[in-house]
């Protein structure tokens, strides 16, 4: 179930944050207070949500990775548009001008996977 604020942007109900809150509530509660045999399932819900946690963390972290990748994958295409590079700059023989080419891509290259590190 999830909420729609903008209708470009859908927002989840229960974020990932919540999810961690409550399974260290329920893991706090089950190991703070004897609840008899309720005790294993408060913590073993716990740890369920906990995992749950994991789980929806290292899905967001790849597809960010993904989206970052795409977008530079886009931002080089729009540069080789830009300044009309061809397969010419990778021969040896190169023109000044395309010598600064490379030296661009190169550097956008560079960049960009900064920002993905």
């Amino acid at each position: 179930m999830s909420v729609t604020l903008d209708a470009s942007r859908e927002q989840p109900l229960l974020s990932t944050t919540t999810i961690l809150i409550l399974s260290g509530f329920l893991i706090g509660m089950s190991l703070a207070q004897p609840l008899g045999e309720l005790s294993y399932y408060v913590f073993t819900s716990g740890l369920t949500g906990l995992v749950a946690y994991i789980t929806f963390e290292m899905t967001g972290v790849r597809e960010d990775r993904d989206v970052l990748r795409h977008s530079q994958e886009l931002m080089e295409a729009r540069l080789l548009r830009h300044v009309g590079f061809t397969a010419a700059v990778f021969n040896e023989s190169t023109s000044p001008e395309q010598h600064e080419k490379r030296r661009l891509l190169e550097w956008l290259k560079r960049e960009t996977e900064a920002l993905s590190k």
